[in-house]
């Protein structure tokens, strides 16, 4: 059930291209069209978180639970690369929650009745969910 999430080395590499961009002087977007990418971002993610708490159903396997979570890390990875200088503080509280949401998957055993994990998922989900909400806030989407 694991899935290897490079949140370090593209942290590495996002900020070496932003030292790249500082050090060549030029950028290719505004701080408006920042601000316009990171909320497009942060909407797509909030239609993966949706997607992820209607998936929680009884009926529901953990192969359907994993593909829905992996559309919300996906989702979250667009985001952080569009969001780089955006509201680093609301990205560091989302970063936080989903990594909570992604240990909380990821420990639900395969073998495992999904809906005996249901209510755990659901406020990991529900926490992301809020610290996406303030980022896009603070975006003023």
């Amino acid at each position: 059930m694991r899935r290897k999430h490079p949140t370090f080395f593209g942290a590495t590499v996002l900020g070496a291209a932003a030292i790249g961009l500082a050090l060549g002087g030029c950028t290719s977007t505004s701080p408006e069209e920042n601000v316009s990418q990171a909320c497009t971002a942060a909407n797509n993610m909030s239609s993966a978180l949706v997607e992820f708490r209607n998936a929680l159903t009884p009926e529901a396997t953990i192969e359907e639970l994993q593909t829905a979570r992996d559309k919300v890390s996906d989702a979250y990875d667009s985001l952080l690369a569009e969001a780089e200088n955006v509201a680093q503080d609301r990205m560091n509280e989302l970063e936080s929650s989903l990594g909570e949401f992604r240990s909380a998957v990821e420990s639900v055993p395969d073998d495992t009745k999904v809906p005996v994990a249901i209510d755990s998922l659901r406020t990991e989900a529900n926490d992301v969910g809020t610290a996406l909400d303030s980022l896009r806030s603070e975006l003023k989407c």
